[in-house]
């Protein structure tokens, strides 16, 4: 946690985004970092939205570990491969031996930046389907409380004009549909989820 010293020092440093994962066509989880040239300290986590027409909206999220971590070494691990590569190229004479470990730091900060922070396969599908739903796919576990609650009421009421069924009624006769699954994820509700997947992945399969 900072502390209000620490938030008054940052302030004076500049902010820029790092850290991309989770990456799934136009939407993504950055990390916002003050800095000076290189990541300093991580200001904010956000889910990142693109628009077809270049707008951008940005949702506030926890710090997400992974976003932050990637943050901190993608840059590091480039400017390190940088370190031993400038030399190599411009003075081959004197440094060609330090060929080989920008060679090796590049081959990671490609690791690091090309396939480290991918999205598995299921978190994908997952993905997929809250954007379908709802219009955008960041899992329903990040948002706050007030954001979770005001897409959870306009589920509800989405349901509310297709079927006269309560949506947990739905549920356990075994109704299926990617909304009864949205409605699940919104409700944080481990139960009615395994229901809501279930009967989807049924569906799928008959």
């Amino acid at each position: 946690m900072q502390t209000q010293e620490t938030q008054e020092a940052v302030t004076w440093f500049q902010t820029d985004d790092f850290g991309v994962v989770d990456r799934l066509d136009h939407e993504q989880v950055v990390t916002s970092f003050y800095r000076v040239l290189l990541p300093i300290w991580p200001e904010h986590s956000a889910y990142v939205i693109r628009a077809a027409d270049g707008t951008e909206q940005r949702i506030k999220i926890p710090l997400q570990r992974k976003s932050v971590l990637l943050g901190y070494l993608r840059w590091n691990t480039w400017m390190t491969a940088l370190f031993f590569g400038a030399p190599a190229i411009w003075a081959h004479e004197r440094f060609l031996w330090m060929m080989l470990p920008a060679i090796c730091f590049v081959a990671i900060a490609g690791m690091l930046t090309w396939v480290a922070g991918r999205l598995p396969d299921s978190e994908v599908m997952r993905r997929g389907l809250l954007r379908r739903v709802v219009g955008f796919g960041a899992p329903p576990e990040l948002l706050s409380d007030s954001m979770r609650a005001e897409v959870r009421s306009n589920l509800e009421l989405m349901w509310a004009t297709k079927s006269d069924t309560p949506w947990i009624d739905a549920l356990g006769n075994g109704e299926a549909s990617e909304l009864l699954v949205a409605l699940a994820e919104y409700h944080q509700e481990p139960e009615l989820l395994a229901v809501a997947h279930a009967n989807f992945s049924n569906k799928l399969w008959n």
